[in-house]
């Protein structure tokens, strides 16, 4: 009932007033052309999703579209880092730029290359920590999460104001609780306190940041008992930082959810109620059936 925990990519790019054609003022066109051609891909999709569903002749021509569009963007980044190998900030960028491509394993190496030059830059750190932690949840191969605690832990050191990096933190604490204990050498709970307390951290940090404050109210399912009215008060601090009715809905489906684990049957079905009929329809399926067995199951106790 859980959603999958984000991991974010840093591109981590401040520009200063460049000079006339320098690489910072190139690297910045260069990152409006990576974004334009996101954001006209995303609307292709979004224009023919229905002829892409239909036919596999559309789809084979989107494909080769797409192909091509991305691969201008490529070649201005390979461009220029063949003039410039040292910049640091253009591999981040270029890195973050082959995971939308999914090109994991040479987003990897840009941002190695990035760290050789650079051993203390945060977000090259973070972003290597998010690569573990993605192929993780894919393939289930985890030996390498260590390594994703340890990168995270140096960006926050590194810079200790990135609200992304404690957020990161905390999800990848979270997701890999019991890799977070043989690691630490703590307990479960404290895992998850841990990953608690970074979500706070960040939120001070970001404090208009809904994801972050949703992700740390999902967190005290993992405490047990539920300590059900932190978990209410959490979920309350994300209504308040909600923006629109998607992210609306995904608060009113968790407080129900949180009823539900606490056995307060009419409060579940309340919250239900208030999520929009089209949203979530066979998660919510699967909770009013539950609701119904934990009524049924209430009526058959002497």
């Amino acid at each position: 009932m859980r959603r999958v925990l984000p991991f974010m990519i840093f591109i981590g790019f401040v520009f200063c007033a460049p000079a006339k054609d320098s690489p910072d003022d190139r690297l910045k066109k260069i990152l409006i052309s990576d974004n334009t051609a996101l954001t006209e891909i995303a609307g292709w999709i979004e224009k023919n999703k229905q002829a892409l569903r239909a036919s596999a002749s559309e789809r084979e021509f989107f494909s080769v579209r797409i192909r091509q569009r991305l691969n201008q963007v490529r070649q201005q980044y390979q461009n220029f880092l063949k003039d410039h190998p040292d910049h640091t900030q253009a591999r981040i960028a270029y890195g973050s730029f082959l995971t939308h491509i999914d090109n994991r394993k040479e987003a990897l190496s840009q941002w190695k290359k990035a760290l050789a030059t650079d051993p203390g830059n945060a977000a090259a750190l973070n972003n290597i920590a998010t690569h573990i932690g993605t192929v993780a949840l894919q393939s289930n191969l985890r030996a390498r999460i260590p390594e994703a605690f340890h990168s995270l832990e140096k960006a926050i050191a590194l810079a200790p104001n990135e609200a992304l990096y404690r957020h990161n933190l905390a999800t990848t604490l979270s997701a890999f609780r019991l890799e977070a204990v043989r690691h630490y050498k703590i307990s479960e709970r404290e895992v998850t306190q841990r990953a608690l307390k970074e979500f706070a951290a960040g939120m001070k940090l970001a404090p208009d940041n809904f994801e972050i404050a949703a992700d740390r109210a999902e967190t005290f399912l993992d405490l047990k008992p539920l300590p059900r009215q932190r978990a209410l008060r959490a979920w309350e601090e994300s209504r308040k930082r909600a923006k629109g009715r998607t992210q609306l809905d995904w608060v009113h489906l968790q407080v129900a959810i949180v009823h539900l684990e606490t056995g307060h049957l009419d409060a579940a079905e309340k919250s239900l109620n208030l999520v929009s009929k089209k949203s979530h329809v066979n998660l919510i399926r699967k909770l009013r059936a539950a609701l119904a067995r934990k009524r049924e199951e209430k009526k058959s106790k002497p």
